[in-house]
């Protein structure tokens, strides 16, 4: 009886190992089809550069005057989708570690007043940082496929006043999980009509404080040294101009 018992024993317990290791194979194969057919969105290229585009509008005496195709940063995001399956973003986040205005260099001013209508609009006062601003998109990238992605960021109203400059990460949301962009350096054009990008350089004239360059100087060149950054056409091209005048 007791070899009996052992065996009868012995073989359920065999019997249920073998019909518990094919359930684990089944549902391994069925998680590894799931996996499989789940999107895998990734980053595969960051830029970002100043260009038209941007509606608005300028408030002037007689009253507000729209306007088109203003310049102003754009973040240009391009994603790819490995996967059978498309891949939909739902929301980004905009999150500033830091934003200021370059030094100003020149004497300048006036009454212009100019709102624009970024993604990510910012206060007319440069918040405090860090600072957090969300905004609900609809985005799908195809599966197998690659797509581009592009947002616009800075003060929401600008006046007579030097450029500014922004050091920001972009968290998307999609498929239930997160990824996250960034850091980008990015700097507008300003008001100021003797420092301003124009093409692959920037024009900068008539300075009545020269030792303001190296101040500028210094501020790039931290911005361009911050780990992992993606720096904007206009912050490189910036620098080479600056280094180009000795400072």
């Amino acid at each position: 009886m007791a070899v009996g018992l052992s065996v009868y024993y012995g073989n359920d317990s065999s019997e249920s190992g073998r019909s518990q290791a094919k359930s684990g194979e089944a549902q391994a194969i069925t998680g590894a089809s799931e996996a499989e057919r789940q999107p895998k969105l990734r980053v595969a290229r960051v830029a970002a550069y100043i260009k038209e585009g941007i509606d608005g509008k300028e408030q002037a005496a007689e009253g507000p005057k729209p306007l088109k195709d203003l310049r102003g940063p754009h973040l240009d995001i391009t994603f790819e989708n490995r996967a059978p399956g498309p891949s939909l973003i739902t929301k980004a986040t905009l999150r500033l570690r830091e934003a200021g205005s370059l030094p100003g260099c020149h004497q300048i001013g006036g009454d212009l007043s100019i709102s624009m209508n970024y993604d990510f609009p910012m206060p007319d006062k440069l918040p405090k940082t860090p600072y957090e601003k969300a905004k609900d998109i609809s985005f799908t990238v195809e599966d197998n496929k690659i797509d581009r992605l592009t947002l616009t960021m800075g003060p929401e109203n600008h006046g007579w006043e030097n450029p500014w400059y922004g050091v920001a990460d972009v968290v998307f949301e999609h498929d239930g999980t997160k990824t996250t962009v960034g850091p980008i350096a990015v700097v507008d054009t300003g008001g100021d009509a003797d420092f301003y990008p124009k093409d692959d350089t920037w024009v900068i004239k008539n300075v009545t404080r020269p030792a303001c360059l190296d101040e500028t100087a210094a501020l790039v060149n931290r911005l361009v040294a911050i780990p992992d950054v993606t720096v904007s056409k206009e912050l490189t091209s910036l620098r080479d101009k600056l280094t180009s005048m000795g400072h």
